[in-house]
């Protein structure tokens, strides 16, 4: 494990176990139903990976291989797709328009294998798009070779926040009605919106120490945009959809589907609010403040 990978952190969501061998990760996925808490007293019956939503990290560093081999323990066919990362037809995993790919049917697995030939951050996601809207998403993660760090500033922390929408019954708006539910699979509608799995108050923050450089992947693949602000700190889009960029800013919005990378300058002690700026975004069935908020924490060196 490089000394990028070891910054690599994501709050509340596991990184998946690999083993390496001849240039090659190799890694084991389980689609399964899952109860998964998005708050304390609001669980919802969603799909996951590995028994959590979002499912794990992948990490990979550029040039490696890789394995990755589904196992299906739903009732329904599912099959996977590593998003923005170009590879063979039949590597792709959308089994209903590509003709040689494997649709992965309940009881079955399969394993993908494609070269990580391209710097930046991706998500993996069921291409069955309503198993993905019940959870069935991770974020997926390239690092640049040895050789390129040599010449790079690693940050002291690298999050990854991967942002996701649910629509909960609930029986009116304004109110969080504690119990266990089962999301639309359509997402027409959401009512709650997590980052990392969690609604706030029980987004775990994010922590940095003064003069320390810090770097944040936002993730989205959920129906709506969610427009993205860290308080307290202007920040430097490095990258967006894996492809470099150098535009300073303060709000991002990140449509479905994108992934952008931001850096910034640790330069303002204080407890800070990192969330999203849509006022219904920002809480739980209407109650407020929650949903698409987490805290940026300084500690003390």
């Amino acid at each position: 494990m490089n000394t990028w990978e070891m910054r690599l952190k994501s709050p509340d969501v596991p990184f998946a176990k690999y083993t390496y061998r001849n240039n090659t990760r190799h890694f084991h996925l389980i689609a399964e139903p899952i109860k998964h808490n998005i708050l304390k007293n609001i669980t919802i019956d969603a799909i996951g990976y590995n028994g959590s939503t979002p499912g794990p990290v992948i990490v990979i560093k550029q040039g490696e291989w890789i394995n990755l081999t589904v196992e299906n323990r739903l009732d329904k066919p599912t099959a996977l797709h590593v998003h923005g990362l170009s590879k063979p037809n039949c590597q792709d995993g959308a089994p209903d328009i590509e003709p040689c790919t494997k649709k992965i049917m309940p009881g079955e697995s399969f394993t993908y294998r494609f070269l990580a030939w391209q710097v930046g951050t991706f998500f993996y996601h069921s291409t069955m798009e309503q198993q993905a809207a019940q959870g069935l998403i991770g974020a997926f993660v390239i690092l640049p070779t040895e050789e390129k760090m040599m010449d790079m500033e690693i940050p002291y922390a690298d999050y990854i926040l991967l942002l996701q929408q649910w629509e909960i019954p609930q029986l009116s708006l304004g109110k969080v009605y504690p119990g266990i539910y089962k999301p639309n699979e359509f997402d027409r509608n959401p009512n709650f919106f997590t980052i990392n799995g969690k609604a706030f108050p029980d987004t775990t923050p994010l922590y940095t120490i003064y003069r320390e450089k810090i770097r944040i992947r936002f993730i989205n693949k959920s129906s709506n945009s969610h427009s993205m602000h860290i308080h307290g700190h202007d920040f430097v889009v490095v990258a967006v959809d894996g492809f470099s960029r150098k535009e300073f800013d303060d709000t991002i919005d990140v449509a479905s589907g994108r992934r952008i990378d931001v850096e910034f300058l640790s330069n303002n002690p204080g407890i800070w609010p990192v969330n999203g700026t849509k006022t219904f975004h920002q809480s739980n069935n209407g109650e407020s403040p929650g949903g698409m908020i987490t805290k940026l924490v300084y500690k003390a060196k």
